[in-house]
């Protein structure tokens, strides 16, 4: 990126208009999406090397359990939390907005014990108490299930109050950051394990948690100290519901070929598929970042009923998207054997490259699509992008328990491409049909 560029960047970021408030807003969680990135990857190549496919492989399963586990506490709970927050905020409700904190951490904690408690009956049953035991790892994991849902609603609450930069900091950056100097001091010493890396997991998330909570302290309204808490507990029950399914639906969709290759496949199927699946997220980045932005300024528009803005949004947002991912997933489909023998090793790019080729073109097609599911969940229309989920699980579960006894993991990424785009072919017709707007790109 040169001057030039960077100087125009930062003129279309000055001013209160919409374009501006979006540039400045993706140019900061952008920063930190990049700042993340090369985090992350290296502790995925870091851990795939050091354990191998088995292990790699044991250790993704056992994540996207984890994943699955902290559904009712986290991410569901998020979607709430932030569209309440940015309405409360708007309408300088303290009385609700301090209520609502307070019922959100109630439930988060109530709710890990229950987790935690079922998990190490089960693993009580059946784990053998080994570094590279699946319920061993489990029951380790799901010690990490509190502070991810308080992580969450600490996220959550700072992207409605439009502190969308701050929100992310913990998540993006400190929490890869710890993890991946966790993993090399382990590395170093000959402790790295599956266990091992699970516990520095863990660890990351606690910093990355305290630094959630420190932020949420010093960008919280100050009137909200002085309120009395107002509580609305069958409203926010009857809304957690139908959010906490469509993220139950939604991370299923984002993990049922780790699942279901970790029950009908092999730990090397699975090692392949995660690898083959960050790379795949590259190509979404752009529209990830995008989703970050404009969610509350979504609301906002609804709430006052501007059909040109929510239009102009819709349609900004999804060619910014497509234009930087176009060329990432013409790297992986072209030439994701060489990048993977060269990142992963010999024993991946064997595996992975046609998962990481399918997956690549899927994840393009969805963001074309643009974010036809954020404006249904921030205009209130969460159950339509239910159905939607709902729909596209029903076909990415069952393509994945027709294909994988056959194909493996290549099976695995074709089924997981064909739920991508059910869902975003039902959303985009809801879209049109609830909000009038034209979603894609084009």
């Amino acid at each position: 990126m040169n001057a030039a560029v960077i100087r125009r960047l930062l003129a279309m970021g000055q001013g209160d208009g919409l374009r501006a408030q979006l540039v400045r807003g993706a140019m900061g969680v952008g920063g930190l999406k990049l700042l993340s990135l090369p985090l992350t990857l290296a502790t995925s190549i870091l851990l795939a090397r050091a354990l191998g496919p088995e292990g790699y492989g044991k250790y993704a399963f056992v994540m996207a359990m984890i994943a699955l586990l902290a559904l009712p506490i986290g991410p569901g709970l998020g979607q709430l939390v932030t569209r309440e927050v940015a309405r409360y905020h708007h309408g300088e409700d303290w009385a609700l907005f301090r209520g609502l904190l307070r019922r959100a951490n109630q439930w988060v904690l109530l709710g890990s014990v229950v987790i935690i408690s079922a998990v190490a009956i089960v693993a009580g049953h059946n784990a053998a108490w080994a570094v590279d035991d699946r319920w061993t790892l489990l029951f380790i994991a799901s010690l990490m299930l509190p502070l991810l849902g308080l992580n969450a609603l600490r996220s959550h609450t700072l992207r409605g109050l439009r502190h969308v930069f701050q929100a992310q900091l913990p998540e993006l950056l400190a929490r890869p950051a710890f993890h991946l100097v966790f993993a090399g001091v382990l590395l170093v010493s000959g402790a790295l394990t599956p266990a091992s890396a699970l516990g520095s997991q863990i660890a990351a998330t606690g910093l990355a948690f305290l630094l959630g909570a420190w932020l949420l302290s010093r960008y919280r309204p100050a009137q909200i100290k002085q309120a009395d808490p107002d509580y609305r507990n069958g409203e926010w029950g009857r809304a957690l519901l139908p959010f906490t399914l469509l993220a139950a639906v939604s991370t299923l969709n984002a993990q049922i070929g780790i699942l279901a290759l970790g029950w009908l496949g092999t730990d090397e199927d699975v090692a392949a598929l995660q690898v083959a699946q960050q790379g795949a997220m590259l190509v979404v980045l752009s529209l990830t970042i995008v989703n970050l932005v404009i969610g509350p300024h979504i609301t906002r528009a609804h709430r006052e009923g501007d059909k040109a803005r929510l239009q102009q949004l819709s349609r900004q947002s999804a060619r910014a998207a497509l234009a930087v991912s176009l060329p990432i997933a013409l790297a992986f489909i072209l030439f994701g054997g060489p990048i993977l023998h060269f990142v992963y090793g010999e024993a991946y790019a064997a595996t992975a490259t046609w998962p990481l080729a399918i997956l690549a073109l899927g994840q393009l097609v969805n963001v074309a699509f643009g974010s036809v599911g954020m404006f249904l969940v921030m205009t209130g229309h969460e159950r339509d992008t239910l159905n939607g989920q709902l729909i596209a699980l029903i076909v990415n579960a069952s393509a994945a328990v027709m294909l994988i006894p056959f194909l493996g993991v290549i099976g695995a990424a074709v089924a997981v491409s064909f739920g991508l785009l059910t869902w975003n072919a039902v959303l985009a017709a809801k879209l049109v049909n609830r909000l009038n707007l034209r979603p894609t790109a084009f």
